[in-house]
């Protein structure tokens, strides 16, 4: 049977990293990584994973960070794309996009909602599932994924027909206003 502990307990450690996640999303949001130059990001969130104790990090050939998290029979997968589109014309910011802002409530820079808070946030919960002992029942994929601004789904594409890998199921932590979005529409693009 898996181990259960009161959501109270994950709600604290998770305020006890509060400043550790701020300055890694920071971090990251000060690395500029539109597709296809993702390699210093990546770097970055490889640093970390290893910093909050992953069991093992990897990058696979196509330049997706694979994070693992315990070493069970189920196989469960949390996904960001960690590229970012470019920062437009730069008048139009409030503030420097890769400087970023930060207040109470919010930060703000480029990919910092799309989707690089999205891997802070993983980053950080697969250090709180190992330090509440929560692994033993699976085993969970952190996937910091690639190219998915210019080729949506090439990065999973690759993962599942060239790395062999398949998740039970996969948690994407595409912005979605705080809902739970289920399932997959698909994808259509037509030349007009």
């Amino acid at each position: 049977m898996a181990k259960q502990v009161p959501f109270e307990m994950v709600l604290e450690k998770a305020y006890q990293y509060k400043d550790e996640m701020t300055r890694f999303l920071r971090d990251m949001i000060a690395i500029p990584s539109e597709s296809c130059d993702e390699k210093l990001v990546v770097q970055c969130i490889k640093k970390e994973m290893e910093k909050v104790g992953f069991d093992k990090v990897e990058i696979d050939p196509m330049g997706n960070i694979l994070g693992y998290i315990g070493n069970g029979p189920h196989l469960i997968a949390m996904d960001a794309h960690i590229d970012t589109v470019g920062i437009g014309n730069i008048k139009n910011w409030t503030f420097d996009p890769y400087q970023g802002m930060e207040d109470d409530e919010l930060i703000g820079g480029r990919g910092a909602s799309d989707q690089e808070g999205g891997m802070a946030s993983m980053v950080y919960a697969g250090k709180i599932i190992k330090d509440l002992g929560l692994e033993d029942q699976y085993t969970l994929l952190v996937t910091g994924t690639v190219q998915e601004e210019d080729c949506d789904g090439l990065c999973w594409q690759y993962i599942i027909e060239q790395s062999k890998i398949r998740p039970e199921f996969v948690v994407s932590t595409e912005p979605t206003d705080c809902q739970i979005y289920r399932g997959q529409r698909g994808r259509m693009e037509i030349r007009v």
